[in-house]
């Protein structure tokens, strides 16, 4: 059978602390799904006009996992979508839920100012491991470990395309900061092993420049980065030679943010005040 779903993919510029972050829209004849709904207002606005564009009724927006670039925007979408119905998978609803105040008043403080979210959206749990755009099937792959202990990526079986969200970066610094410990990075292999094992044609990465194909190497590319850093963790004298490293193994790369706070949180033991939950805080990182 021909499937009538195709998708679209807005990824944030990584100026403006944009993080090259993606958002994106499944849509069949008459409706739409989306998944994240970026970080900065701006970059949120530039989203909705790419949904109305398309022209179909926003009827659910999927929340990946709790790190607030892909969901700080949805004061804006929500607001442009009252109908929409705003969802995460399982736990990762009370993460977003339990993590979403405090998110909001840290990067405003920090980093977006004015350009940050004010208001909280509450996002509903869902234990249902399908979702659907126009009666076609989108399979929900369960709570899996990527750059953060849960997130959810989406499977389309009809068009063999898969939205990663953080599982999967391609061609950009990969947030490794949360993975404190090397049972937790081999989690993430395990994960991308069982993501390359569903054959995608398709593959929607998490962040990304703006101009990178949405093709199956960004699978490798994680995995090759994550073995990267990890050679490269237990090799350096401090987060400096740790930075100084990979640009040389991967240079001129957006996203750097990832890269300089994951060589200070794990090879400097640095406390960052923006961790959540609170505990990750004081959790030190095992080489």
């Amino acid at each position: 059978m021909t499937s009538s779903l195709q998708t679209k993919v807005f990824i944030s510029s990584d100026q403006h602390n944009g993080f090259g972050v993606s958002s994106t829209i499944v849509y069949g004849p008459t409706e739409a799904l989306l998944v994240d709904s970026q970080f900065s207002l701006s970059n949120a606005h530039r989203l909705v006009a790419e949904i109305l564009e398309l022209d179909r009724d926003l009827t659910q927006i999927f929340i990946t996992h709790m790190h607030p670039d892909h969901y700080l925007g949805l004061e804006v979408v929500k607001a442009a979508f009252p109908g929409a119905r705003v969802m995460a998978y399982k736990d990762a609803a009370a993460e977003v839920n339990d993590a979403f105040g405090f998110k909001i008043q840290h990067w405003r403080d920090t980093v977006l100012g004015r350009n940050g979210a004010t208001t909280t959206v509450p996002v509903e749990r869902i234990d249902e491991t399908h979702l659907s755009v126009d009666g076609e099937p989108i399979e929900i792959l369960g709570l899996m470990r990527g750059d953060s202990a849960y997130a959810a990526a989406l499977w389309i079986p009809t068009i063999k395309t898969l939205v990663a969200a953080d599982t999967v970066f391609s061609d950009a610094h990969v947030w490794v900061a949360d993975a404190r410990t090397p049972e937790e990075r081999q989690d993430w292999f395990d994960t991308l092993d069982r993501l390359e094992a569903l054959g995608a044609t398709t593959i929607i990465p998490g962040h990304a420049p703006n101009t990178r194909p949405y093709d199956p190497d960004g699978i490798g590319f994680t995995r090759r980065y994550l073995k990267d850093f990890i050679s490269e963790l237990e090799r350096c004298a401090d987060a400096a030679d740790l930075v100084a490293r990979m640009d040389r193994r991967y240079p001129d790369l957006p996203v750097r943010i990832c890269l300089e706070y994951s060589a200070r949180i794990l090879k400097d033991h640095y406390r960052w005040d923006g961790d959540w939950p609170e505990s990750l805080r004081d959790r030190d990182a095992v080489i």
